[in-house]
């Protein structure tokens, strides 16, 4: 039997077994070790992310490939013969392949129309049933990106490679189509500002010192989200607690960055007001990109005036696409022994306890919370 948590209504998960069959002909069966606890999953319990239910959540994970149908294409995206007992990151979203997006611009299947995504879209209704993470094991589509881990690269460190992949899109969307050498976009020796050091900020903010960026300054009111970012590569970290008004922040990053404002400003907060925030770290003909409000947190009166006097490029980040695991996992194998990725996840729990962590991420209590296998 597979155990799997079960979002049956807003507020409600149930532990529930499912019979654990051979994978379909054209599917795989993946041994689930390792699944992070995404800043959505809190959204999706409370209902203030519509999902369809009984779901199985869980989209953050990697895992051990037990085994596949015969027509299942046993093969990573880099065409890496795979075996049983492989471990393996995945690309969890699932384009439909016909719709505009994935016919004119295939590259970016987070657009996709019709889009769905382990742990998020993908109800629990028929068999073979379990589709999310927060589980002993599930089954994969054929259409699934698999990544084979490079050697050194822990199953632990590729379940974080979904935030990596959130964090590097988002960076990158700084980079196009900006020209570094004329100051305009990311490149070597920019100053980028992250606002929210939750785990996604955290390793943006680590991803962008990896990038060339200089000074790297994160922004947050957690004493142990502030002291985990100065081990992923920041330069400074402003906290609430001593900079409490808006103006006392501003001031701050302008005096790291020559009285100008940031290069690029990176908000992962998703509260309006950090948006209204980052238009006033941002330096004139800056960038800001705006990845942290995935869901409708409100909105906040801004004046159109200000966009054009900073001379300012705004830019949306939503989600990314699959091939960016391949980047976060070659991040992650070319940093392995310069940031200590696994201690981000601060807080572990098995399946049973995966309505504990949610709350441990709801509430802030962690860095990175984690549903493993063994609990």
């Amino acid at each position: 039997m597979i155990r799997a948590a079960v979002l049956t209504r807003p507020g409600e998960l149930e532990i529930r077994r499912f019979p654990e069959a051979p994978p379909p002909r054209d599917g795989a069966l993946l041994r689930v070790t390792h699944c992070g606890v995404c800043g959505t999953d809190p959204h999706m319990f409370s209902g203030h992310l519509s999902v369809p239910m009984p779901l199985v959540m869980g989209h953050e994970f990697s895992g051990v490939l037990e085994g596949w149908g015969r027509d299942f294409p046993a093969r990573d995206v880099y065409g890496r013969d795979l075996r049983p007992g492989d471990p393996v990151a995945i690309g969890t979203t699932l384009s439909c392949g016909t719709c505009y997006y994935c016919r004119f611009v295939p590259q970016r299947e987070n657009l996709c129309e019709h889009v769905n995504i382990y742990g998020i879209t993908l109800d629990c209704e028929e068999a073979p049933h379990v589709r999310g993470a927060y589980s002993d094991a599930l089954y994969l589509f054929p259409q699934t990106w698999l990544f084979k881990l490079p050697s050194d690269v822990s199953p632990k460190m590729a379940a974080l490679a979904d935030p990596i992949a959130c964090g590097t899109r988002a960076l990158e969307r700084a980079f196009a189509p900006g020209l570094p050498w004329a100051g305009e976009g990311m490149g070597l020796g920019k100053s980028v500002v992250v606002q929210g050091l939750g785990p996604i900020g955290i390793l943006t903010g680590a991803a962008a010192r990896a990038m060339g960026a200089q000074p790297v300054i994160g922004i947050d009111r957690i004493p142990m989200r502030l002291a985990a970012a100065g081990r992923f590569g920041f330069d400074e970290v402003l906290s609430f607690e001593e900079l409490p008004e808006v103006d006392d922040r501003v001031q701050a990053v302008r005096n790291l960055t020559h009285g100008l404002g940031a290069d690029v400003v990176v908000e992962v907060v998703g509260l309006p007001p950090a948006f209204g925030e980052a238009l006033r770290l941002v330096r004139r003909g800056g960038r800001v990109v705006e990845f942290g409000h995935f869901t409708d947190n409100g909105t906040l009166p801004v004046n159109p005036q200000q966009i054009v006097s900073l001379d300012v490029d705004i830019l949306g980040s939503y989600a990314y696409p699959n091939a960016q695991i391949g980047t976060a996992l070659s991040f992650l194998s070319r940093y392995a022994d310069v940031y200590p990725f696994e201690e981000l996840v601060t807080h572990t729990f098995g399946v049973e306890a995966t309505e504990q962590a949610i709350a441990a991420s709801r509430d802030k209590v962690c860095v990175k919370a984690m549903v493993v296998a063994d609990g």
